[in-house]
């Protein structure tokens, strides 16, 4: 398969919402603090707050999600979208970084940018500032618009990189990569080039630096995203977050009816034990409660943009096969190249592949089997989940004759439901077992395979996406490891170079098996997206997991599973 031109033109801005410091100062914003703190909430009942949970006019159709706004009025936007106050105290400045660094790390961790501008474009003196709002762009701009102005500092949004744009195929794409805050500004005034140094998280913080009101209520008797979102109502600083379910498909749970009355406390809800990311010695946030809340039904939270997303594991990293694989809202929806349909984006060593690392971890990170127990005050029993089921246990096996199976036994508390059970009993067997196989892969493309400068969609993917890698198999384009790949794919040809090389016609044999069969495993999870962007271009650092499909995807028994269907790795190894 012949390599499309992939020639890249790169451009990168932040946009900086900075609420100056009125040290001391009347202004009137001190009026609008509200009156009662929130370690005083009691209950269900003890708003603070002159926000609501309402539906989102402007979810996708078939999408439910609820955005915190005041009642009876459009939302003002996201934190990001609150560029002036009632004080003169609120401004908006793009600059264009000299570096920075934008990583997503999974669904356990808050993604994070670490920028560096210099100094001479931003002479901003972080001890005028009492907090800084963030907005990463980076994307790819047309040839003849790349030459111009490369730094400086300009006003209102970004005028080096278009917020939005439209797709090869027509479809609506953004270039806004992040939204968070600056955790620390750090100015560097040294014998070198002054620098300024932003850490910035997602916007996540906002949950983290809100300290846990020890009385405050989530309803157990309504749908669980829509009880998140009540609940954070009742935090002014949380105006304009969202709250969704994923995937929309599926229905979500109802607290009451999954955990037994021993679980919660009448009109306070569920207790936490700090187990959140936010949580340590310190008092628990809400970013822990909610955590614990959801985690006790077997879901996790993550923040994507202004969007808090709950969802299961198993939705998260199973799809369907070909383009319905994709998440409603990524715009990559499969590519034809010379003919040869593929759902996934392709990255081929030898084509559009740097550098490539592939591990396999055999022992914590294997697939194991699961038992969940959760003991049931209210009928007195303990209800027992196995994940997979009988048929489909998994086997540890070691060198020789030496076979078992593998148990891990966790308890769970509060459970009453058995069908809530098993799928947290799934969830907990997908996620640690998709860490069996690891790859790291380095790229100066901004596109997978067939993509071109209009179109950079490796930007666009999220943790869970999946993508695939080749290995180029051109007789024409020959290196050491093409050069092998192409015989080892071939099972005569690979037993006759294991041969060669000194291997016994047994040994050679059975590798040749074994090889020929690994080229289902082309298919992989995206755990971690590093992207480094440079005067010198754009790096990006694609990290997946997975495990052998068709050894270890199994399924709940009929009836009990979710409505995504497991992936179907494609045929063979290469292109």
């Amino acid at each position: 398969m012949p390599q499309p031109p992939q020639s890249y033109y790169p451009r990168a801005s932040l946009n900086l919402i900075l609420r100056f410091d009125e040290f001391g100062a009347f202004h009137p914003l001190k009026a609008r603090a509200p009156a009662l703190s929130t370690k005083n909430l009691d209950g269900l009942g003890g708003s603070r707050s002159p926000l609501s949970a309402q539906v989102d006019p402007t979810a996708p159709a078939g999408v439910t999600r609820y955005v915190i706004a005041q009642p009876g009025s459009a939302s003002a936007g996201g934190p990001q979208d609150q560029t002036s106050s009632v004080d003169p105290y609120t401004f908006t400045v793009t600059v264009i970084p000299k570096t920075a660094s934008w990583s997503q790390d999974g669904t356990k961790e808050a993604t994070k940018l670490d920028a560096v501008l210099k100094y001479v474009d931003c002479p901003i003196d972080p001890r005028t500032i009492r907090s800084a709002a963030v907005e990463f762009y980076l994307g790819c701009v047309p040839e003849d618009d790349f030459a111009g102005q490369t730094q400086g500092v300009f006003g209102g949004n970004s005028t080096v990189i278009p917020t939005r744009f439209t797709g090869p195929s027509g479809e609506p794409r953004t270039n806004l990569r992040f939204q968070g805050f600056v955790n620390k500004w750090e100015t560097d005034w040294g014998d070198s080039e002054p620098t300024i140094h932003l850490e910035c998280q997602d916007n996540s913080v906002l949950l983290h630096q809100q300290e846990q009101p020890p009385r405050l209520a989530i309803s157990m008797t309504k749908p669980l995203d829509q009880s998140v979102a009540d609940y954070m109502a009742n935090f002014v600083q949380f105006a304009g977050l969202s709250v969704e379910y994923r995937p929309s498909t599926d229905v979500p749970p109802v607290l009451g009816q999954s955990l037994s009355a021993t679980a919660f406390r009448p009109n306070i809800g569920p207790p936490i034990s700090r187990a959140g990311a936010g949580g340590g010695g310190k008092a628990p946030s809400v970013w822990d409660y909610l955590t614990e809340v959801c985690g006790a039904v077997g879901h996790n939270i993550r923040m994507d943009g202004t969007t808090l997303i709950i969802q299961r594991t198993r939705s998260l990293v199973v799809g369907s096969v070909g383009s319905e694989a994709a998440r409603p809202d990524d715009p990559f929806r499969g590519r034809n190249v010379d003919g040869v349909q593929f759902g996934y984006r392709r990255l081929i060593y030898g084509r559009n592949i740097k550098g490539l690392k592939v591990a396999r971890n055999f022992t914590r990170a294997t697939p194991k089997n699961i038992e969940l127990r959760a003991y049931n005050c209210e009928t007195k029993k303990c209800l027992v989940a196995r994940f997979p089921q009988l048929s489909d246990r998994q086997v540890y096996a070691l060198p020789g004759n030496v076979t078992d199976q593998k148990w891990e036994v966790k308890r769970c508390s509060g459970i009453t439901d058995l069908r809530v059970l098993t799928q947290m009993a799934q969830d907990y067997y997908e996620s640690q077992g998709r860490q069996e196989l690891a790859v790291d892969v380095k790229t100066d493309n901004m596109g997978s395979f067939g993509g071109s400068n209009l179109d950079p969609d490796i930007l666009d993917m999220k943790v869970g996406d999946t993508f695939e890698i080749l290995v180029n198999r051109d007789p024409d384009d020959v290196n050491d490891l093409t050069r092998i790949e192409t015989a080892l794919t071939a099972q005569g040809q690979n037993a006759a170079l294991m041969v060669q090389l000194g291997f016994s016609q047994a040994f050679a044999n059975a590798y040749a098996r074994a090889y020929t069969n690994a080229g289902l495993l082309t298919l992989f999870k995206l755990k971690s997206l590093k992207i480094d962007w440079g005067e010198d271009g754009v790096t990006l650092t694609v990290g997946g997991i997975n495990y052998i499909e068709v050894r270890a995807n199994v399924q709940l028994p009929p009836g009990q599973e979710t409505s995504a269907t497991p992936l179907q790795p494609a045929a063979g190894g290469g292109a």
